[in-house]
């Protein structure tokens, strides 16, 4: 049997024991929404609400209170959830029973059409029943928990339904007078009131927050979404930046994402979805959109992810229009690209001339440049007894060799010659010591060829010499490629007189042979220093020209 508080005689005599009973429960249900008030108005209601419960259920002399709450649910239908309960002595909490969360609210099969007792709280109805009075499922559930009574009082947040508090009596079925349900609806919107203060602290966070990032970056557009509800704000300007009309995508993400190329929308959502699961605060996503029909238009969201102990709670951030950084990057890989092609054909100065350019050579024209001739004697000897994959290997390790000193002085590979090469110094554009440059060239190849053959005696292969021919004068240069090809040229009497020199090399078994032209002009662009290493050779005839011409030579190890 249930404990009578004890009772005034002088009372009882006047009113009766029943109202003095039901004035000094009221009186306690008082008590404790004025104990409760004070703390959860001064700080965050969740914090205090399980001492509300606990002592309004020890005022009412109540088995069990509890307090749910109305959420959409994984379906995106309403649905109820225990968030907090107190219970008496015997009987166990249902706040983390996984049975009282995400509760269907609906009649039937149809989840929109709410159940009898859903749509009376929605309408701010209170809803009392007992045992003796149910039937069907509802007196299963008493029957289940041992109620014997049952009263809801709905909690109303800004005239919608929030959720409820629930009473449970198991010791008698209870009626409640109408002063008790008024001291019931007193805590209920006790509990309302905490709720909007907090959502309106929340909106002035929300209004602040956006503000800032506003303050930060007055181009992007904002957006705020509640992960939770899926409510997502769009602020006017990311509407502008989308070239939408204000409030045309809706109040959702949806509406944002999938405005964005599918396979866009789509790892945005996964990328989300993986900092949702490794609780990443920050998130810098670039996506495409078509405003037009074959117009692209490319935006970037920032911003940050914010979590409770449940999971993502909020996502803020903003949207900026990169489209114009974006072309320019394409640009700039294209630019490379072609740059990467180019120096598949030509040596480094000529890509910066073709690229500069547009991929367009000069028109033909006179220059004064330094050609240099360069082969590797007994080479056919040598290969005849090779085989090819081993003859190829060999002849790539050479050229590669001589390609990396003219590239390092400046000077252009105009063409590879079987086991010998052509290069030029001073084009496509003349330098100041392209003289100097093409003797320091001849130098160092004639040094290179002579540490590799070092190592092929050392290795029992037999040695492989160079000779190198050099010679300055005017050439006619440019494009003579048809449409389908271009093809830089370097041609004249210079070039002859340099392919001569070299076949001297042989004959005078030197390593590098240049004309007076090329000593001439390297000591006028870089001081006597610059053929400090050559000595004069005296006058040689060259095969196929009349006269002589003054060779210098370099000699270099064998």
């Amino acid at each position: 049997m249930k404990t009578r508080p004890p009772v005034d005689q002088d009372l009882l005599a006047v009113v009766g024991p029943e109202a003095i009973i039901e004035a000094k429960r009221r009186l306690a249900m008082l008590d404790a929404i004025a104990y409760a008030a004070t703390r959860m108005v001064a700080g965050d209601w969740r914090d205090h609400v399980k001492d509300l419960l606990k002592r309004l259920g020890r005022a009412t002399q109540m088995s069990r209170v509890t307090l749910f709450e109305v959420h959409p649910g994984p379906q995106g239908h309403r649905v109820q959830s225990c968030r907090f309960d107190w219970a008496d002595q015997g009987l166990g909490p249902i706040s983390a029973d996984p049975r009282y969360q995400d509760m269907p609210i609906s009649d039937g099969n149809d989840p929109q059409q709410l159940g009898e007792w859903a749509s009376k709280r929605e309408r701010g109805e209170i809803v009392h029943a007992k045992l003796s009075e149910t039937t069907g499922y509802t007196r299963q559930v008493f029957l289940e928990h041992g109620t014997l009574s049952f009263i809801s009082v709905p909690i109303m947040v800004g005239r919608k339904w929030w959720g409820f508090l629930g009473f449970d009596d198991c010791k008698e079925e209870r009626s409640w007078s109408s002063e008790e349900i008024h001291v019931l609806k007193t805590a209920a919107a006790l509990i309302a009131g905490a709720i909007e203060r907090e959502q309106a602290d929340e909106k002035i966070r929300l209004s602040e927050e956006r503000y800032a990032l506003a303050a930060r970056g007055a181009n992007d557009g904002l957006f705020d979404w509640d992960v939770r509800t899926g409510k997502t704000f769009f602020s006017p300007r990311l509407h502008e930046v989308l070239g939408r009309k204000s409030a045309s995508l809706g109040t959702t993400i949806d509406g944002l994402i999938d405005l964005f190329v599918k396979t866009d929308g789509d790892f945005l959502r996964a990328t989300m979805r993986h900092k949702f699961a490794r609780r990443e605060e920050t998130f810098d996503i670039e996506c495409r959109f078509e405003p037009e029909p074959g117009q692209t238009q490319w935006v970037v969201m920032r911003g940050l992810i914010v979590y409770d102990e449940e999971g993502p709670r909020r996502v803020v951030g903003g949207l900026r229009d990169i489209t114009r950084q974006m072309e320019v990057q394409r640009r700039l890989c294209e630019a490379e690209r072609k740059r990467a092609n180019l120096a598949r054909y030509f040596s480094p100065n000529m890509v910066d001339g073709l690229m500069q350019t547009g991929g367009r050579l000069d028109e033909m024209r006179t220059q004064r440049v330094t050609v240099l001739f360069a082969d590797i004697w007994g080479y056919t000897t040598i290969s005849a007894a090779m085989p090819p994959m081993q003859l190829m290997t060999l002849l790539r390790e050479l050229l590669r060799m001589f390609e990396n000193a003219i590239f390092a002085n400046g000077g252009t590979l105009d063409k590879f010659l079987g086991d010998g090469l052509m290069a030029t110094f001073g084009t496509p554009k003349a330098g100041p010591r392209d003289a100097a440059n093409a003797l320091a060239c001849a130098c160092a190849m004639a040094d290179a060829i002579a540490r590799w053959n070092r190592k092929r005696r050392e290795n029992g292969l037999p040695p492989m010499y160079l000779g190198i021919g050099l010679h300055h004068g005017d050439v006619v240069l440019g494009d003579i490629g048809s449409e389908r090809r271009m093809e830089f040229a370097v041609i004249g009497d210079t070039v002859n007189v340099a392919s001569r020199i070299q076949e001297m090399t042989r004959a005078l078994n030197i390593a590098v042979l240049a004309s007076d032209g090329v000593i001439q002009a390297a000591r006028a662009e870089a001081g006597e220093d610059a053929a400090k290493d050559f000595t004069d050779t005296g006058e040689h005839e060259l095969r196929g020209r009349g006269g002589k011409i003054r060779l210098w030579s370099r000699a270099a190890d064998r």
